[in-house]
């Protein structure tokens, strides 16, 4: 089990706009030191402040540090630090710009364009433009073979002082999605008038976070917050307006610390076509969890509390939706690194926005309601390491779901034409699952392979239900050569009642490919394969698109 230790990126729960390449944003000066059982690791905030260690050996600590600017994973080993002497890392001169174009079947077109400022103590920034198009489609449809667009801007500031770290982030979006047509209930099959939308999006965002800690005893202190604003046209008639801020403070109290977050949004939601009268919606929520984690002897322990609610404003009515939920999660280790058994009680909350939903369903009808979607669950596990690297995780859980999206055809019953557009709808069920998972990190080899099965019961038919889940990752760095491998098979899904040949969802298998060949510190080439168009995707009733896709790609950065 490894530990991160990030410096110069903020660490607070902000997460004000999750956007879908995580893990891909602006990040210039990241750097991430991971030790490996040697120590442990507390928290530094700046480059120019190496970490400190305490329960150190006469041993020297081996580290690896990862620096990533968007897009860009670069690793590098320098020689191992001694354990008391901990001294800075000198880093190499590092690429700070990639231009990435590419082509492949489909019609499919490739760019993604990085610009970011050399590494500093102080401030940097950061711009990435991405475009990636093709031709999608379900086969035998009137819709086979409709164009796709993807295109979005990221802008990144990062600003370093004494006492604090400043980042602020622009984002704009421009998707363009076609409808995919379908068979309806005549056995006629019509273009619909409108095969085709653009949604669009642009969100500003701004976070800061303390990096020093108070010099005199204090019952608490500020640590980290933000704030942010969302705009989003689903190009239907329907537009929403986010804002947000969220703030984390640290509370001590004798020997332990309390960190407490809160935060609260407001969102507003119009809708002015396609319904008889206009409206507009709108919401106040709001959140609030106090958490405590120490260890005691082998048992290491986390209790905290989270309560969340929203206050929505339906027409003229006033309607409250609240969830309060314990978080308690214990876990000790009986062998060392062999076996360690984990149990508690968790849960989480979703408001559901116009932005997150066009992200899962990119042709969702305009006609919906936002709701406060809530989890409890409860699970039991163990996990360790078998034979060297070898890792195992088996965990069963209980969960009892409150108003959970998922999707229908809008025009199942249309005898005129197809609109091929997919009706939000909200299921309350229980899940039962059970999961297994086996990895095997190294260095140059990484493979993990992991299994569900899934149980759901309830008043409500869950569209969403997926019984057995099959996934396996396979990545290999050797020398110049680089390897990324996906595979998920998900079986078990919706079989309605009533519905029957309506909206059963069958088996279906996600696979990806990535081969790619560094040629020099400059250049290198990836070919890319897969066979659902960029893993975005609807399986209810013919959205599947098919079709084995690959894409080349050449990649350049100085």
């Amino acid at each position: 089990m490894k530990k991160i230790l990030y410096t110069a990126l903020f660490l607070a729960p902000l997460s004000l706009w999750a956007q879908e390449e995580t893990g891909d944003e602006v990040k210039s000066v990241e750097i991430r030191v991971v030790e490996d059982y040697q120590a442990q690791v507390r928290a530094a905030h700046k480059i120019s402040e190496q970490p400190s260690f305490t329960d150190t050996t006469s041993e020297k600590i081996p580290v690896v540090v990862r620096i990533q600017p968007k897009g860009m994973t670069i690793d590098f080993q320098p020689d191992p630090i001694p354990a008391i002497k901990l001294g800075r890392v000198k880093l190499p001169k590092l690429p700070t710009q990639r231009i990435s174009v590419g082509g492949g079947m489909y019609s499919s077109s490739f760019a993604d364009i990085v610009f970011s400022s050399p590494r500093s103590r102080k401030n940097v920034w950061g711009i990435k433009a991405h475009h990636e198009s093709a031709s999608s489609g379900v086969l035998n449809t009137a819709y086979e073979l409709q164009p796709v667009y993807e295109n979005s801007i990221l802008m990144d500031f990062q600003r370093a002082t004494k006492n604090w770290n400043l980042k602020t982030q622009l984002q704009l979006d421009a998707d363009y999605v076609s409808f995919y047509g379908m068979m309806d209930t005549t056995g006629a099959n019509t273009i619909s008038p409108t095969p085709h939308e653009w949604n669009l999006s642009a969100g500003l965002s701004q976070q800061w976070l303390r990096t020093s800690n108070p010099t005199s005893k204090v019952p608490a202190a500020y640590r980290s917050g933000g704030m942010a604003y969302h705009f989003t046209n689903a190009g239907i008639g329907a537009h929403e307006h986010l804002a947000k801020t969220m703030h984390c403070i640290e509370v001590y109290a004798a020997e332990a610390q309390i960190n407490v977050d809160l935060g609260y949004q407001f969102g507003q939601y119009s809708l002015t076509e396609m319904v008889f009268e206009p409206r507009i919606n709108q919401y106040h929520h709001f959140y609030l969890s106090p958490q405590t984690q120490g260890k005691n002897g082998m048992l290491n322990y986390q209790f905290g509390l989270t309560f969340a609610g929203t206050i929505n404003n339906e027409g003229a009515d006033n309607r409250g939706t609240y969830y309060i939920f314990p978080n308690i999660n214990l876990q000790a280790e009986v062998l060392k690194r062999t076996l360690a058994v984990y149990g508690g009680w968790d849960g989480r909350v979703q408001q559901q926005t116009l932005s997150a939903l066009l992200a899962y369903v990119p042709v969702i009808s305009g006609d919906l309601a936002l709701a406060l979607t809530g989890e409890n669950r409860g699970y039991v596990g163990m996990q360790g390491a078998l034979a060297g690297k070898l890792q195992y995780r088996l965990e069963g859980s209980m969960a009892f779901v409150v108003n959970d999206a998922q999707f229908e055809r809008d025009s199942t019953t249309s005898t005129i034409n197809d609109m091929a557009e997919l009706r939000l709808g909200y299921a309350n069920y229980t899940r039962s699952r059970l999961r297994a998972e086996l990895n095997v990190p190294m260095n140059a080899f990484t493979a993990s392979v992991y299994t569900e099965l899934n149980a759901y019961a309830g008043a409500d038919q869950f569209i969403g239900a997926e019984g057995r889940v099959l996934g396996a990752l396979l990545r290999v760095d050797h020398g110049d050569v680089h390897l990324t491998s996906n595979f998920k098979y998900v079986g078990g899904r919706y079989a309605g009642n009533n519905e029957k040949g309506i909206y059963d969802l069958g088996d279906f298998m996600d696979l990806s490919l990535d081969l790619g060949y560094t040629i020099n510190e400059n250049l290198g080439v990836s070919l890319r394969a897969y066979n659902l168009l960029n893993q975005r995707y609807q399986l209810w009733s013919g959205y599947e698109v098919r079709g084995t896709r690959g894409l080349f790609v050449l990649n350049y950065q100085f």
